[in-house]
């Protein structure tokens, strides 16, 4: 039978292998934010941040510590719709950033720590004050 412009066609085995292959490759794909930036935030070198930290620009609420509890972020500035931050990440270690630690001056980031390490084990390039205690774990201010 040959098939003339017009008339009806019925799908041959080519055209519903064709459409199942499509719908299985659509099926598959998924939609991923770069593991370097968290949620509603990106990494900005034109930030300028001190010791060594990271400038991050983030839109809405969004904050950097929503997409990596590694980091530890000094309070945003705004600038223009997006809100600009500076923040450290610590390597593995008991410490953790920490946000609620008070008295940090300056360019300093709080951390809280379980262990015997403190934050400057963990990361060299971070001048630590004395540890005290606080909420069942030993309290720092770093820069």
């Amino acid at each position: 039978m040959r098939w003339t412009p017009g008339a009806r066609r019925e799908p041959g085995m080519k055209t519903i292998a064709a459409a199942l292959c499509l719908a299985a490759a659509l099926a598959a794909c998924t939609i991923n934010n770069s593991p370097s930036s968290p949620h509603g935030c990106n990494s900005d070198s034109s930030i300028s941040c001190a010791n060594a930290a990271n400038g991050y620009s983030c839109s809405g609420d969004s904050q950097p510590t929503d997409g990596d509890s590694n980091l530890d972020c000094g309070p945003g500035t705004a600038d223009e719709s997006n809100t600009d931050f500076c923040c450290i990440t610590l390597g593995q270690s008991t410490c953790a950033p920490d946000s609620s630690v008070q008295g940090c001056q300056g360019n300093s980031y709080g951390f809280s720590c379980t262990g015997s390490d403190t934050p400057d084990d963990a990361d060299s390039s971070l001048n630590c004050s004395t540890g005290t205690p606080g909420n069942g774990a030993t309290l720092y201010c770093c820069s």
